[in-house]
């Protein structure tokens, strides 16, 4: 397998980009998914794929804009399916804020705020995941740790650390 190779997240199917070099294989040459053995890892893959989505990019096509918009909504949806399960309000709060930030991002309607909404439902889709994890004890999810993985030329409207 080339550096590079497009292969799929036996978690949640996401698009990842392997690299020999860098990951274990596994029979057939398949780079071992970085997240396998994660708490919430479809949840995680999920959010990375879209994380470092072509959307993303600065010269980014209306159509992978609007592609981007779908996933955030699906994932919205994945992570509200794996919130009924639990009790946890400021996971539930974060969750409105996506949706409620997605709503006003549609790309459709021409918002000229529409990468800043979309990125905001990331952001607080994200925060959901975060108090999903420390309800068992576990650290935050850092997209930045796998971004090896991602075809990632630049991330805009990232934080400086």
């Amino acid at each position: 397998m080339m550096a590079g190779t497009v292969y799929h997240c036996p978690h949640c199917g996401a698009e990842l980009r392997g690299d020999p070099r860098t990951g274990v294989s596994r029979p057939g040459g398949t780079p071992e998914c970085p997240y396998d053995a994660l708490a919430y890892a479809e949840l995680r893959a999920g959010h990375d794929a879209i994380y470092f989505g072509p959307w993303r990019r600065i010269d980014a096509p209306p159509l992978e804009i609007l592609r981007g918009y779908h996933r955030i909504g699906r994932h919205l949806d994945a992570i509200g399916a794996e919130l009924a399960g639990h009790d946890l309000p400021a996971a539930a709060r974060d969750l409105d804020q996506a949706i409620e930030a997605h709503h006003a991002a549609d790309p459709r309607e021409d918002a000229a705020d529409a990468l800043r909404f979309m990125d905001n439902a990331l952001s607080y889709a994200h925060q959901a995941i975060d108090d999903l994890l420390r309800e068992k004890g576990l650290q935050p999810h850092q997209p930045m740790d796998f971004a090896h993985w991602y075809d990632v030329v630049e991330v805009p409207f990232r934080e400086e650390e």
